[in-house]
This record gives C-alpha cells, sequence and structure tokens, in this order.
C-alpha cells in the first residue's frame, strides 16, 4: 500500500462514530465480533516500570469501539458512578451498553440487560421523540 492509501484509509476509520476512552477495554466478549478498536491518540498515564499502579492504570492509549453495523445512539448518564448508556440497533434486536469513562483508570465498556438502564434515560427518549 502506498502512503496516500495509507493516509485515506486512517482517516476512514479515525472519523467513524463510536465510544471512545483513555484505555478502553471490553468487558463483554460480544463486543468484539460487534465492533472493532481503534486507537485514535497515543499513549499517556504513567510509565514508571517500578509503579505497582495500584492508585492507577498504567499508560495506555485512547480507543474507539466502532460499531460494525447499525446504528449507536446515546442514551445519557446517569449517577450511578457517571455510566454512561447506549443502545446499539442492529436489524432485529437492540444491544445496551454500559460506559465507564476514563479517571485514574481505564475506560470499559459492556453490555448490560434493558432492566440495568435507569428508567429516567428511557423516558426521556418517549419526550424527545414526542417533540418532533
Amino acid at each position: 500500500m502506498r502512503l496516500e492509501g495509507a493516509v485515506q484509509a486512517a482517516l476512514s476509520r479515525l472519523q467513524r462514530e463510536g465510544i471512545e476512552g483513555w484505555g478502553l477495554y471490553l468487558r463483554s466478549p460480544e463486543l468484539e465480533g460487534l465492533g472493532e478498536l481503534v486507537q485514535v491518540g497515543p499513549r499517556r498515564g504513567c510509565t514508571n516500570a517500578r509503579c505497582g499502579h495500584v492508585s492507577h492504570d498504567p499508560a495506555a492509549p485512547r480507543r474507539r469501539w466502532i460499531p460494525r453495523a447499525g446504528a449507536l445512539y446515546y442514551l445519557g448518564r446517569a449517577g450511578d458512578g457517571d455510566y454512561g448508556y447506549y443502545v446499539l440497533r442492529l436489524p432485529g434486536r437492540d444491544i445496551f451498553l454500559r460506559f465507564r469513562p476514563p479517571g485514574a483508570f481505564h475506560a470499559w465498556l459492556e453490555v448490560v440487560d434493558l432492566s440495568r438502564v435507569p428508567d429516567h434515560l428511557l423516558a426521556r427518549l418517549a419526550q424527545t421523540s414526542g417533540e418532533r
């Protein structure tokens, strides 16, 4: 591949929508088949080889999980640890996701049952769709 082609491929990957965070990792194996993790930023954080990383995670790049199919919608944040909730709408089913943003520790993403999505986030969907 020539440089121009590599640049175009990288731009194409980086312009796709997804869920992004420092050191983002997937807690649900199902997500590996539904999307891909793309590095969107350089490695940052603690690089001290003698550090035990007890109060923080080691250095990691910024990553974005990008679904291969369907449409990803942000539902909102809840007060239960500041998690963000999303729904991935696929033909025939919806997959609900919970995202823990980074802080001192890496971000993560997991599939959750609909019953774990806060009701106020779902109710807000009815209010916003009624306004259209």
